[in-house]
């Protein structure tokens, strides 16, 4: 099982992904490439539920700012899942 993997793990991240993983029984990671900031928080809540983890390249997000990564973490938390 995932949790039986991370037992045997050192890091911490690849630990914390494998429990998310094992918790929610989902191993969907998915990229978020849009433009915008509402765009991507509005996506990220919407499939948070359903995924272990979020890639996003937020360097391409026009209208970035800090609000959009503390805002981030908070969905992070809400759903479970890592950026």
């Amino acid at each position: 099982t995932y949790s039986q993997k991370a037992a045997s793990l050192d890091n911490p991240v690849a630990k914390k992904l494998l429990q998310i993983m094992e918790k929610k029984k989902t191993n969907l990671s998915v990229a978020l490439d849009v433009t915008t900031k509402s765009e991507l928080l509005r996506l990220a809540d919407q499939i948070g539920k359903s995924i272990c983890l979020l890639k996003t390249h937020i360097d391409t997000v026009e209208d970035f700012d800090a609000d959009l990564i503390q805002q981030l973490q908070s969905l992070a938390e809400k759903h479970e899942f890592l950026i």
